[in-house]
């Protein structure tokens, strides 16, 4: 596998627009038909309280959400009904707001107490994105999370759910017909982060802090449910047909000899699809949003210094991109006080850029549960 060169530019590139200010580091966003913006807030410092979610009013004002003791939690406290470390957030066809929350910290940030989960506060939620009840807490067995397991990311297609595990690296797959859940690919080569980025190049994602990457990180599912692809934010960009995962007459090793390796992306802290198969990485240093199409071409949809560290993207259904940016901005309050923000910015998806057609947002058709 070879990385593929960027098609030559034609025409201009889109432009980017900044669309909300945080007062919270955000690492997701998504945002529902009816313009209802969200966001992922990761628990990354013990100076800077986090609400962990956010939902930007109609009044365009970031609050917490839901607004209770699930926005209230701190270290030492319960964390089986209260967000702990969210690490995605996402908005399917069924318009509710699903959150993943790896439940623990980082050892080197919150010390080594806090960075294994306590019981129960490993779990997926989902909520109503208008109320902000709570409609579903999902939680697995040491079966499906072993020790070291930490849930990262989901996506949808029918009734089936898929998550990777980027502690241990895999693939969980949980069917919500007949509340099935089972654990594919755990620690293979297939779901491991590579072993190819340069320790200099891992020093300058942490800002000079040499760090372990992720395993199995990202995940996408094409629009008719055929393919899962996954990558660690090292890559490669990997991708099987799902029939193959939810086959259970084969061995986790029958299934990995159907597992391709299709892109050797740049160091990435999220992803997206269209419901064309284009995935678009955000690339953490290089200040670009590449789309990897699946007839081999890439190209460079935007590319602006103000992108340092984004990370997971979201299509809406007005096919925006919306990106958010881990990067802090130094900014002088009203006291004249200096305060971190982050900023949201957003993008319009062109039909083409540099001879890859462009599709819309892949929402999870079908969705019955």
């Amino acid at each position: 596998m070879t990385k593929v060169p960027l098609a030559h530019a034609v025409g201009p590139k889109p432009t980017l627009e900044r669309v909300l200010t945080s007062p919270w580091m955000a690492n997701q966003v998504a945002i529902t038909r009816q313009q209802r913006l969200f966001l992922g807030l990761p628990r990354y410092s013990s100076e800077h309280p986090t609400p962990s979610l956010a939902r930007q009013s109609k009044e365009g004002i970031l609050q917490p959400f839901p607004g209770n003791s699930w926005n209230n939690w701190k270290p030492g406290d319960d964390g089986s009904k209260a967000f702990v470390y969210l690490n995605s957030v996402h908005v399917f066809n069924d318009e509710t707001v699903w959150c993943v929350d790896q439940g623990s910290l980082s050892a080197g940030v919150f010390g080594e107490q806090y960075s294994k989960p306590a019981p129960g506060a490993q779990k997926i939620v989902q909520l109503d994105a208008e109320s902000g009840e709570i409609l579903r807490i999902l939680r697995f067995d040491d079966h499906i999370l072993p020790p070291g397991a930490q849930l990262n990311d989901l996506r949808f297609h029918g009734s089936l759910m898929y998550v990777t595990d980027s502690g241990l690296g895999g693939i969980i797959v949980h069917d919500f017909e007949n509340d099935k859940t089972i654990r594919r690919l755990s620690g293979l080569p297939v779901v491991k982060a590579s072993d190819k980025a340069p320790p200099a190049m891992l020093a300058h994602v942490k800002g000079g802090t040499t760090f372990h990457p992720p395993n199995s990180d990202m995940i996408e599912i094409t629009a008719d449910g055929k393919w899962l692809y996954w990558a660690a934010p090292t890559g490669p960009l990997y991708r099987v047909e799902t029939r193959f995962l939810r086959d259970m007459t084969r061995s986790d090793a029958e299934v990995a000899s159907q597992v391709e390796a299709v892109y050797d992306n740049n160091f990435s802290g999220g992803c997206a699809m269209d419901s064309e198969g284009n995935v678009y990485f955000s690339e953490t240093v290089t200040h670009n949003i590449t789309v990897w199409s699946p007839t081999g071409k890439t190209a460079v949809l935007v590319s602006d210094p103000r992108l340092v560290r984004p990370d997971g993207s979201f299509i809406s259904q007005d096919r925006k991109l919306y990106i958010p940016v881990k990067q802090p901005v130094k900014s002088t309050t009203s006291r004249g006080e200096q305060a971190s923000n982050f900023h949201i910015y957003c993008v319009d998806l062109p039909e083409r850029v540099e001879g890859i057609r462009l599709g819309h947002a892949v929402t999870g058709e079908n969705l019955t549960h």
